[in-house]
């Protein structure tokens, strides 16, 4: 099988592994509560910034990982989807 190696790749990567690390935390840390009630509890805290950017650090093993692999585009991908996941944090932040 050939690897793909372009900037969609990465992005979708990108945005994927954060979502999962989140999901994967949560159902180990709290598995009574769905994921749902796991969100408004963070939001009504003020913490989901704080955990959505802790779950971004995935990002990091997934960039070296694609340079490993020589797929630049693809590391490129999912620093960009990086900051993106920094975006969505500074306007959580804000509001």
């Amino acid at each position: 099988m050939k690897r793909k190696n372009s900037l969609f790749t990465g992005i979708v990567c990108g945005l994927i592994a954060p979502v999962v690390v989140f999901v994967v935390y949560f159902s180990i840390h709290d598995p009574l509560l769905n994921l749902i009630d796991v969100v408004r509890r963070l939001n009504a805290s003020g913490v989901i910034s704080y955990y959505l950017s802790l779950s971004a650090i995935a990002n990091l093993a997934l960039f070296f990982l694609f340079l490993k692999f020589n797929a630049e585009k693809s590391a490129r991908g999912v620093l960009g989807a990086t900051i993106i996941y920094a975006f969505i944090v500074l306007i959580l932040k804000l509001i």
